[in-house]
C-alpha cells in the first residue's frame, strides 16, 4: 500500500516528518518499506499483513496515525444530491449465487462529460504510483484507494435489455478485459453479465464492451460485495491480478459499500457533471457481524508487565473504532468495528492497546506473574500419542495436505467420497485435499532411504479432508461444500517390517493414551479390539482395523493397521515389507480427560510359564486372549504371544500353533508352583470351551 501524505493530510493533520509517521506505523504493525518525494509530495510504502484489510485505504492509515499521535480524525460524510428520474426503472440487479456476491448495489447517473480528471486528483493518483485514464475511471480508483472498497463504471448504454445479472460463469465462457485480452472462464468465477454476455470478471476487471469511453453519456455505478475464494479463483487462475482483486481478496468492510457508493457518486456529480438518479439498485444482503469482546481489568498488566491506565486503554480503543458497551467490576466489553473483523479474543483487543502505546515500553526485565496454562484434551492427546511414537524410533515428519491424482488414487479408511478439489491449486499438480495420510508418508519415507538415511520409520500427526458420504457421487471443490467437510485428526506412521511391528506400535500409543485391550476386561467401560481388514491398500490377510468398544454401544473405528500391499510398494519404490497403521485421534480425545488409577508394583516375585495351544487356523489372536485373560483373574501380569506355526503333519489340516508367554504375579504374597499350575489348567480348560484348544505336547 503506497500511501500520499498530501492525501493523509485530508483526513488528520499530523505536522510531523514523513521519516516519524513510517517509524511510528512501523512499530504499530505496519512495515514501512520505502520513502520517496514525488513532486512536491512523498509516497510512503508500507507492508499491510493480510488481516488488515482496512489499511489498504488511506482512511484506514489515517485512523491509525491519529490514534498514534493523538490527534483528531475527520472523514467525508457524502451526501450527493439526486435528481429526477428512479434509478430502479433504468436497471434491474439480480444475484443467481449469493454465494459468490453477497450483495450488489448500482447507482445511475445520467449526463456525465468524460474528459481528463482535475490536476490535484491526477497528481494524487501519480503519487500512489497510477496514471489518470478519464475523469469517471479515476474517481472509481481514487475512493477504493481512499477507502478500500473497489468499484467499477459500466457504460449504462453499452448494458442490454437494462439488466445487471451476477451469476456463476459458464465453462468455456470467453471475456474480454479491459486489458483487451481474451480469457476463457469456468465455472469457478463469477461474472456480471448482462443478456448477451459477461461485462466484467466480478471483483477482478472490468469488459472492454461496457468499458466507459469519451462518447459515455450514462453511467452504472457498481460497489459491491464479492466472495474472496471466487475472486481468487479467478484472479489466478487467470493470471489477472489487480488492485480491486486483492482488495476482495482479503475482505473489504461490508459497511463501506454504501459510503464508497456514495463517495463516488458525489465526485463525479462534482467532478463530471451529471444527473444521479434517485434511489440504489440493490441485492442480496450485507453480513457483518463484529465481535464482542471481555477485556480483564487486570489482563494488560498481566500480559505485558505494564501498567497502562485505564482511561488510556479507552482511548485508545475507542479511536481505533471499537465500540464500548459497558464495564462491571471484573471486565469491560468492547464491540469490534465492522472493518476488524480479525479481532475475536481478548488477547486482540491487549494487542491492539500495547501496538499503540508502543512495544518500546514494555521492559525487558519487568518480572511477570506465571501462571500454570492447563493442557486441553487435544494437546494432551497430541503429546502423549507423539511421546509415545518418538520412544520407540520413530521420527516425526511433516507433509503437504495437498496431494496429486497420483497420491489421491490410493483408497482411504475413512470413507468412500471422492477427494475434495482445492482451485486454484496451492501446488502446481497438487490439487486434492488428502483423505488418509498414509500414502504422503509412504513417499516421504521413498525420498528418507534415497538419501541414505538408517531408516525410514515416520509418523505424522495432521488433518485430513473428507467430502460427506452422500456427495460422493461428483467431485467437489473445497470451496463449495464447506457444510459436508469433516477434518479428522489422525496419526498415521510407517515402519519396516511385518503387520506385528506396526500392530505393536499402535499398541503403544494406545496404553499411551490409556486404553487397555479389550479382551482384558470387558466389562470395563472402554477398550479396543483388532478385528480382521480388506482393504486395497493392505496385504490379503495382513491387516485389521482397530475397534473402540464401550459397554452398551456401538463399537466404531479408530484406527487401521497392515502390511503395505506389493503393488503400493512398488509404486513408490519400496521392496523390502513396510507396514503402517494409521489412528482417529479425534475418536480418542475423551481419554486424555479421564483420571487415571495408580496402582503399586508388586514387591514379589513373578513365575513365568509357556503355553503351546492348537486351536483352528481361522482362531483369532483376540479370542485367545480373552479366553486366558477371563480364567487367569488378578494373577495375570502379562499375555504374549510368541509365535504361530503350522504343520499340516504334526498339527492337522486348518490347524495351528499358537505360542503363548505368560507372567504371573500376586500382589499380596509369594506365588506357589501350586498356585501357579491352578491358575495354569484353568487357563487351558477356558481356551478349550471358548476357543476349542488342546494343549499340545
Amino acid at each position: 500500500m503506497i500511501i500520499s501524505t498530501n492525501w493523509l493530510a485530508d483526513y488528520v493533520q499530523l505536522q510531523v516528518l514523513p521519516a516519524s509517521l513510517a517509524d511510528r506505523l512501523l512499530m504499530s504493525g505496519l512495515n514501512h518499506e520505502s520513502t520517496r518525494a514525488v513532486a512536491a509530495d512523498t509516497a510512503i510504502e508500507i507492508e499491510v499483513t493480510s488481516n488488515r484489510p482496512d489499511c489498504l485505504g488511506h482512511i484506514g492509515v489515517a485512523r491509525e496515525a491519529a490514534v498514534l499521535f493523538s490527534r483528531p480524525l475527520s472523514t467525508p460524510d457524502p451526501r450527493p444530491l439526486e435528481g429526477k428520474g428512479d434509478a430502479a426503472r433504468s436497471i434491474t440487479v439480480e444475484i443467481h449465487d449469493q454465494t459468490l456476491c453477497p450483495f450488489y448495489s448500482a447507482r445511475v447517473i445520467r449526463g456525465v462529460r468524460v474528459g481528463s480528471s482535475p490536476q490535484w486528483l491526477v497528481d494524487r493518483l501519480r503519487t500512489v504510483g497510477i496514471e489518470s485514464i478519464n475523469s469517471i475511471v479515476d474517481i472509481t480508483n481514487y475512493v477504493m484507494l481512499e477507502c478500500g472498497q473497489p468499484l467499477h463504471a459500466f457504460d449504462l448504454q453499452k448494458i442490454q435489455h437494462g439488466c445487471i445479472t451476477v451469476r456463476r460463469a459458464l465453462a468455456g465462457e470467453v471475456f474480454t478485459a479491459i486489458n483487451h485480452k481474451t480469457y476463457s472462464l469456468t465455472d469457478k468465477m463469477c461474472v456480471v453479465a448482462d443478456a448477451v454476455g459477461p461485462l466484467a470478471l466480478a471483483g477482478v476487471m472490468g469488459g472492454v464492451r461496457s468499458e466507459i469511453g469519451p462518447q459515455t453519456v450514462d453511467i452504472l455505478l457498481e460497489c459491491a460485495q464479492f466472495a474472496p475464494l471466487a475472486v481468487r479463483a479467478a484472479a489466478r487462475g487467470l493470471v489477472l491480478a489487480s488492485a480491486s482483486s486483492y482488495r476482495f481478496e482479503r475482505g473489504p468492510d461490508p459497511a463501506a459499500v454504501d459510503w464508497a457508493s456514495r463517495r463516488a457518486a458525489a465526485m463525479i456529480l462534482d467532478n463530471a457533471g451529471g444527473m444521479l438518479e434517485s434511489g440504489t439498485v440493490a441485492a442480496g444482503t450485507l453480513v457483518c457481524a463484529p465481535a464482542s469482546v471481555d477485556l480483564r481489568h487486570d489482563r494488560v498488566a498481566n500480559v505485558l508487565g505494564i501498567n497502562i491506565q485505564a482511561a488510556r486503554q479507552q482511548e485508545i480503543l475507542l479511536g481505533l473504532g471499537f465500540e464500548s458497551q459497558g464495564s462491571d467490576a471484573v471486565c469491560s466489553r468492547w464491540k469490534a468495528p465492522t472493518w476488524r473483523r480479525d479481532v475475536s479474543r481478548e488477547i486482540d483487543l491487549v494487542e491492539e492497546i500495547v501496538r499503540i502505546e508502543g512495544y518500546d515500553r514494555v521492559p525487558e526485565d519487568e518480572p511477570i506473574a506465571a501462571r500454570p496454562v492447563e493442557l486441553s484434551l487435544h494437546e494432551k492427546t497430541l503429546r502423549l500419542a507423539s511421546d509415545a511414537l518418538v520412544g520407540a524410533g520413530l521420527c516425526e515428519a511433516m507433509t503437504r495436505s495437498v496431494v496429486n491424482d497420483a497420491l489421491e488414487t490410493t483408497c482411504s479408511p475413512w470413507g468412500s467420497a471422492l477427494p475434495l478439489v482445492v482451485s486454484p491449486a496451492l501446488v502446481r499438480g497438487a490439487d486434492r485435499l488428502r483423505r488418509t495420510l498414509l500414502p504422503s508418508l509412504l513417499e516421504a519415507r521413498m525420498g528418507t532411504l534415497a538419501v541414505g538415511a538408517p531408516h525410514g520409520d515416520l509418523f505424522e500427526i495432521a488433518h485430513a479432508y473428507l467430502a460427506d458420504d452422500t456427495a460422493n457421487k461428483e467431485q467437489v471443490t473445497a470451496s463449495s461444500s464447506s457444510g459436508l467437510i469433516q477434518e479428522p485428526l489422525l496419526l498415521s506412521l510407517v515402519t519396516s517390517g511385518n503387520f506385528s511391528t506396526a500392530k505393536g506400535l499402535a499398541e503403544a500409543v494406545l496404553g499411551r493414551l490409556g486404553f487397555d485391550p479389550w479382551e482384558i476386561n470387558p466389562a470395563s467401560s472402554t477398550g479396543y479390539e483388532f478385528r480382521p481388514l480388506q482393504l486395497d491398500l493392505f496385504s490379503p490377510g495382513r491387516a485389521a482395523e482397530i475397534m473402540l468398544c464401550t459397554a452398551g454401544s456401538t463399537a466404531i473405528r479408530i484406527g487401521v493397521v497392515g502390511e503395505i500391499a506389493q503393488p503400493i510398494r512398488d509404486r513408490f519404490g519400496s521392496q523390502p515389507a513396510v507396514s503402517a497403521a494409521e489412528l482417529r485421534l479425534d475418536r480418542l480425545e475423551f481419554a486424555a480427560g479421564i483420571k487415571k488409577k495408580l496402582q503399586s508394583l508388586s514387591d514379589f516375585p513373578a513365575i513365568g510359564r509357556d503355553l503351546n495351544l492348537v486351536v483352528g487356523e481361522a482362531v483369532p489372536w483376540a479370542s485367545i486372549a480373552a479366553a486366558i485373560y477371563s480364567a487367569a483373574g488378578k494373577l495375570l501380569e502379562e499375555c504374549r504371544l510368541v509365535q504361530v506355526w503350522q504343520d499340516v503333519e504334526r498339527l492337522g489340516a486348518g490347524k495351528k500353533s499358537v505360542v503363548v508367554s505368560l507372567r504371573l504375579r500376586s500382589a499380596t504374597g509369594t506365588l506357589s508352583g501350586d498356585d501357579a499350575m491352578r491358575t495354569i489348567e484353568a487357563i487351558v480348560a477356558a481356551c478349550g470351551q471358548q476357543v476349542g484348544a488342546t494343549l499340545r505336547a
